[in-house]
């Protein structure tokens, strides 16, 4: 008996809150009946209430719409098209969560879903009213809306819903719209969604946008740390991650060495950069970390052959080139202060900065001219 009585509170059915979204003259109100009283309805209810919905979020997208182009101020425009982008966002989402309820066993354990093929028809046509307002918001720099816009376009293109649909799975924009909406939410401090999106845009295998996605990813990573909401323990973990995914990736192999010497594992980032020059001893970022360590430690000869090697690779590397120049330069003074020949090496750094001046000759980030007239004055 007791089995009975869960069995049937499982299915309990509540036809008045049907009947009231059904009823409900805005969407609003039909939303707020939905968030008060979903729990309480069957799936069939709850498939059919928010396919209402949608009916709902459509016909106020048009509405809208249509009095965007018909505004008689840019005021008026703003104000129609974010209601309208707002309404397309609506018609998403409650088709997904139509097609979720719709899914759902009746009480005989049975599937019968009703809704997803005139749902994808009709959604279809504004889907990418997504992508048209996430650019107008991030345009006007309105990165929260931006956010939500393409987080959504990004979301639904893997959603059940569009699972059967051939334009859905072959759009060939929906990395770069991923990724925009990871930048829209990293502009909007969510970095959580940022990492999210920047995943689903390095998921979708656009070559054009890994690199970026890579380091947005990165520095989503980064921002919650500095923000507090995780400890030095997960960024290393995050950045870990990463760099396992994409090895050949400098940048991902860089931050990976960065954040355990910020975390002061240095033996562990040591034997990372010593197993990466074993698989190829002239790689650029393991041999930049090298040189670095050996600078800062007065390794000045270890650095010079580290900063080389790079060099070698990145010739036009105008950060290793200054370091370069530095450690020449402090390596020459070490000679002097021991009475040894120190004039070739003096000659090399000023050489070296020379070329780093020219590139930069308004000091926009290399301070060269007063190191150039100290060596004049060595």
């Amino acid at each position: 008996m007791m089995a009975a009585m869960v069995a049937t509170a499982s299915f309990a059915q509540n036809p008045d809150a049907l009947k009231q979204v059904l009823k409900a003259e805005k969407k609003s109100e039909a939303t707020n009946i939905m968030k008060e009283q979903e729990a309480t309805m069957t799936g069939e209810e709850r498939a059919k209430a928010y396919n209402h919905i949608v009916g709902m979020a459509i016909a106020d997208n048009s509405k809208e719409q249509g009095k965007a182009l018909t505004a008689k101020t840019d005021e008026e425009k703003v104000s129609r098209q974010t209601k309208q982008y707002k309404a397309a966002y609506e018609a998403v989402k409650y088709a997904m969560l139509c097609n979720e309820a719709d899914n759902e066993p009746n009480e005989k354990g049975q599937v019968k879903p009703k809704y997803k093929k005139s749902n994808v028809s009709r959604i279809l046509p504004i889907r990418n009213d997504l992508i048209n307002g996430g650019l107008w918001a991030y345009n006007s720099k309105d990165y929260a809306n931006a956010q939500k816009w393409f987080g959504m376009f990004a979301e639904s293109h893997s959603n059940d819903l569009f699972s059967d649909t051939e334009v859905v799975k072959t759009e060939n924009n929906y990395g770069q719209v991923s990724y925009y909406a990871a930048l829209a939410a990293y502009f909007n401090k969510d970095y959580k969604k940022a990492d999210k999106y920047a995943l689903l845009a390095l998921e979708s295998g656009d070559a054009e946008i890994k690199e970026d996605a890579i380091k947005l990813q990165l520095n989503a990573f980064q921002a919650r740390k500095d923000a507090g909401d995780v400890d030095s323990d997960y960024l290393i973990k995050k950045v870990k991650q990463v760099y396992k995914a994409y090895p050949d990736n400098e940048i991902a192999f860089g931050r990976y060495i960065a954040v355990l010497n910020e975390a002061g594992k240095k033996e562990e980032a040591e034997k990372e950069l010593a197993k990466r020059l074993k698989e190829n001893p002239n790689d650029p970022m393991a041999n930049a970390y090298v040189a670095q360590n050996a600078q800062e430690a007065g390794e000045f000869d270890k650095a010079i052959e580290a900063y080389s090697k790079v060099l070698e690779a990145q010739p036009d590397f105008m950060a290793v080139k200054f370091n370069l120049a530095t450690c020449y330069r402090n390596k020459a003074v070490e000679l002097k202060n021991n009475n040894q020949p120190y004039k070739e090496l003096l000659e090399k750094a000023k050489a070296i900065f020379l070329e780093v001046q020219a590139a930069d000759p308004d000091e926009a980030n290399f301070k060269t001219k007063y190191i150039l007239s100290t060596i004049d004055e060595l």
